[in-house]
């Protein structure tokens, strides 16, 4: 449903605009801020990060023992896809704010405050890094497809 909602607002802007793009926008990715262990593979953190345009999907979750092999996954898709709380992060169009971010390996409700939550299992010592996702729509084809930005910065775990 939301694909085709797309496509219809992008096919309608685009009969009346002559200032569009073909090229795929480009997402920054999130600043992990800290960490804090709350024991039982179970970390808080703290994360700024902003999120353009509704075609902002969410963030991806990488470890690695090292710095490079959290930032340079082999395979994209092998991270964690966090689950929104409320179904979306709520901020203006590009405007960064400070979020809380949760990693927890139980399925269980978030604790308060906490707008992004990770089920997965990592350990003190272990590296993360994170990285945006983002809808990208190709109207020449009417297709659409999911978009990593670029990795944040690594952060040991606690």
């Amino acid at each position: 449903m939301i694909r085709i909602l797309l496509f219809l607002v992008f096919t309608i802007n685009s009969i009346n605009c002559t200032n569009y793009t073909t090229s795929a926008s480009n997402q920054a990715p999130p600043l992990l801020v800290s960490a804090v262990n709350n024991g039982n593979s179970n970390f808080t953190l703290k994360v700024r990060a902003n999120n353009p345009e509704i075609i902002f999907q969410g963030y991806r979750l990488f470890q690695g023992n090292s710095e490079s092999e959290a930032r340079n996954p082999g395979d994209l898709n092998s991270g964690s896809d966090c689950t929104l709380q409320n179904g979306q992060v709520s901020v203006l169009i590009n405007q960064p704010a400070e979020y809380t971010f949760e990693i927890d390996p139980v399925a269980a409700v978030s604790s308060s405050g906490v707008v992004c939550r990770f089920q997965r299992t990592v350990a003190s010592g272990q590296y993360i890094s994170l990285r945006a996702i983002s809808l990208s729509l190709t109207t020449q084809t009417n297709s659409s497809s999911l978009r990593v930005s670029g990795p944040s910065n690594a952060i040991i775990l606690p």
